[in-house]
């Protein structure tokens, strides 16, 4: 694998004879149910390198030990790379937002009251969290043996602390890795941003919808650094020099507590002052106007008055769609979860090319599912843990949760409607539901709060033996 120079930003070609130098999980996601996220702590940086030239073996490559097999990636928080002994004039062009990092940047995406930082586990967002390694195995037992498997070469090296562990197992997912449905009981994920020159799935709707209505893929550099993103060739100059950007992004870790009682106990509510009966009917319909899609992931723009599984099950069908033609929210609320991560063709009130505000997103469920039926919570932790993908936090995770997800007035809603599954809800919130009988909701309860969140820097394979060599 050759990176190309520096004097241009890279394109689609350069990116599929590239593939080999980008992280898994990143273009494509690594399609294992079981999940471990383990923060490290560098408290030398010498052995921290000397334990990442032994774990570089394992990246992007299916680990076999002791009859079990397993993926592992990296990534590093600002301090990380520092604790790393990564060149001051590296440190120095990196953007602002990832020096800071999630804990600093908190009240900018709005966590604040209970998703705020002093409030998150095992010590995220803090100083002393230096890099994130990920595991995707198929089982259980096998996550912990490939866990003792990189114990044991932490211990003999020694120099890292680990520092707190956070693990995953798939329910949702609609590409056979789970069944059951997320917590809240939505098929998860059901679309993700085609970059263009990779080798992976491009489905209509998932891309940027062209004058005659086809579909096409985004430039990789609004996910990758160094590439060509969608405002021109130039690309993301930074962090320098260009080798150790190339083929790296940047990765926003987030766990998120779901309140699952909460949110079927409101079920009945909401279907009661919208629609006058909470009967199981109604109680899908105002989910489904909560999240934009039937739990089947069936979109409610495509099929706005029942679930069609059908619809749900097409890969060719079920983001076909673009609200044209519902400006008002009849079809699909405007303040919908889903319409406000991606507002496809919505006409908005604080104009915005929607194509530069795109995430990859790989999200996978933690804890079991409460018990059907339970409207009572039973104390068990269960969320979600979302790995955002992006070339420029500021412009892409950071836009959309400050501008999309915590208000209304972008698509001209009230300023106090919030995102109905991920906002801090309480007294004062609401959303409008168009077509009810009575067509909004107040005072909204919490149904997810955030756990932790970390800024990382994933880098390509090249620029991670660049780091260990320490050649920026």
């Amino acid at each position: 694998m050759s990176i190309a120079v520096a004097s241009r930003a890279l394109g689609a070609a350069d990116l599929t004879a590239n593939l080999g130098d980008i992280q898994d999980n990143v273009v494509a996601p690594v399609l294992m149910r079981y999940g471990r996220h383990i923060f490290l702590k560098f408290k030398d940086g010498g052995k921290a390198r000397e334990w990442l030239r032994v774990l570089m073996a394992r990246v992007n490559a299916l680990s076999g030990e002791r009859g079990t097999r397993f993926t592992v990636n990296v990534g590093f928080t600002f301090e990380g790379l520092k604790a790393l002994g990564l060149s001051r004039r590296s440190l120095d062009s990196f953007p602002d937002a990832f020096r800071i990092g999630a804990a600093g940047r908190a009240a900018v995406v709005g966590d604040v009251g209970p998703h705020a930082p002093e409030h998150w586990e095992g010590g995220l967002g803090g100083a002393d969290i230096h890099a994130m390694a990920w595991i995707r195995t198929h089982s259980a037992d096998s996550r912990d043996i490939a866990t003792q498997v990189l114990t044991a070469e932490m211990e003999a090296i020694g120099g890292i602390e680990i520092r707190f562990v956070q693990d995953t197992m798939a329910l949702a997912h609609a590409n056979g890795i789970g069944s059951e449905g997320e917590h809240f009981g939505f098929a998860d994920p059901i679309s993700q941003p085609p970059i263009e020159g990779a080798d992976t799935p491009n489905y209509p709707g998932d891309g940027v919808q062209e004058a005659d209505g086809k579909w096409r893929s985004l430039k990789p550099g609004e996910f990758l650094l160094g590439y060509e993103d969608e405002a021109g060739p130039s690309g993301i100059a930074a962090p320098e020099p260009f080798e150790l950007r190339a083929n790296g992004t940047y990765m926003v870790f987030r766990k998120l507590y779901q309140d699952v009682a909460a949110f079927r106990k409101y079920l009945h509510t909401a279907a009661k002052a919208l629609y006058g009966s909470d009967d199981p009917g109604h109680q899908e319909l105002v989910a489904a106007k909560m999240m934009g899609r039937w739990r089947s992931g069936c979109p409610i723009d495509l099929s706005p008055d029942k679930d069609d599984p059908a619809i749900a099950s097409d890969p060719m069908r079920r983001n076909n769609f673009s609200y044209e033609g519902d400006d008002d929210g009849v079809r699909c609320p405007l303040g919908a979860h889903l319409r406000r991560s991606n507002p496809r063709a919505t006409p908005l009130k604080r104009a915005t090319a929607v194509r530069r505000h795109r995430l990859i997103r790989r999200g996978v469920e933690y804890g079991p599912h409460l018990a059907d039926g339970a409207l009572e919570d039973d104390g068990v932790d269960r969320g979600l843990v979302n790995l955002f993908i992006q070339a420029d936090i500021e412009r892409q995770f950071e836009f959309i949760q400050q501008e999309w997800m915590k208000g209304g007035e972008f698509i001209g809603l009230d300023p106090n409607e919030q995102d109905p599954i991920n906002g801090v809800g309480g007294e004062g919130s609401q959303m409008m539901v168009p077509g009810a009988k009575q067509p909004f909701l107040f005072d909204l309860p919490t149904f997810v709060t955030v756990k932790g969140g970390e800024y990382l820097f994933v880098p390509g394979l090249k620029a991670l033996e660049g780091l260990i060599e320490q050649k920026f």
